[in-house]
């Protein structure tokens, strides 16, 4: 990797890919190819994984031309993972074509998949076969935990139960739904029911939870809680991805330039 023009000047630091934590995770609405190289160019150093829209995923073909085959291609050249949308997953189970599904997107070039419970309710033990499916056929796994409607606040010591168990069995990433990030934090982390999140930190760690949160004022209450190395997605912008990395290294007025404002005090 060449060296910084600005090599001189200290600035807040991150880790370079692969990472293990400190991920984003994007999301391919269905640009065309020429956007998504200019995409990589721009800030494919800053991208961990990406989801193909769930309806071009089922609506690709297995020719190499393809334009989601060519764009699985180019992304995997840098070193970022893809997967299908969490759909596709609900999809397979109810069809009882989990295992078929798991193999053919495996063969088209993706290397993780998301299982979802968005609409389809499913147990934590066929969430548990959900996972071994995927492993079978050498694809990363994330399994969601929350309703997209919740009736009521985060049940801390289930989602402990579940995310625990999932990770025992081999889970990637665990994605803690945005309903639910809403529901607890407010609209900027205001609420007393914040303390919900920081308790499930506490009890299975950040290090592999991917919070969806999509509101600004959400991202910076996790990142100030939490640490710059937190995971965000699945669903970021292709043109959010260059200023939330700024934001995780506080150079931005989002992150509050505060790592510059220590260098005042030091």
């Amino acid at each position: 990797m060449s060296e910084r023009l600005l090599h001189f000047l200290e600035i807040p630091e991150r880790s370079e890919k692969p990472r293990k934590n400190g991920l984003t995770l994007a999301r391919d609405y269905g640009i065309g190819y020429a956007e998504a190289e200019a995409w990589m160019e721009s800030a494919g150093e800053f991208i961990d994984y990406i989801k193909l829209r769930h309806l071009f995923s089922l609506l690709m073909t297995d020719d190499p031309d393809d334009l989601n085959m060519r764009k699985i291609r180019l992304y995997r050249e840098h070193d970022v993972h893809v997967n299908p949308g969490g759909i596709v997953f609900e999809i397979a189970f109810v069809q009882n074509k989990v295992d078929r599904t798991f193999e053919a997107l495996a063969r088209g070039g993706f290397s993780a998949v998301e299982c979802s419970e968005n609409i389809v309710p499913i147990d934590l033990e066929d969430k548990i076969a959900g996972i071994r499916a995927a492993k079978r056929h050498g694809l990363k796994v994330m399994f969601e935990v929350g309703e997209k409607y919740p009736a009521g606040p985060l049940d801390v010591d289930l989602a402990t139960r579940d995310i625990t168990t999932m990770f025992e069995n081999d889970c990637d990433l665990v994605i803690v739904e945005r309903a639910l990030i809403e529901q607890s934090l407010g609209e900027r982390g205001e609420n007393p029911a914040a303390a919900r999140l920081e308790q499930l930190v506490r009890n299975v760690g950040h290090e592999r939870l991917v919070w969806e949160a999509e509101a600004v004022p959400h991202q910076v209450w996790l990142i100030k809680t939490f640490g710059a190395d937190i995971n965000l997605g699945p669903n970021l912008e292709p043109n959010y991805i260059n200023k939330l990395e700024a934001t995780r290294r506080t150079l931005s007025r989002e992150g509050g330039y505060t790592w510059l404002a220590d260098q005042i005090k030091n």
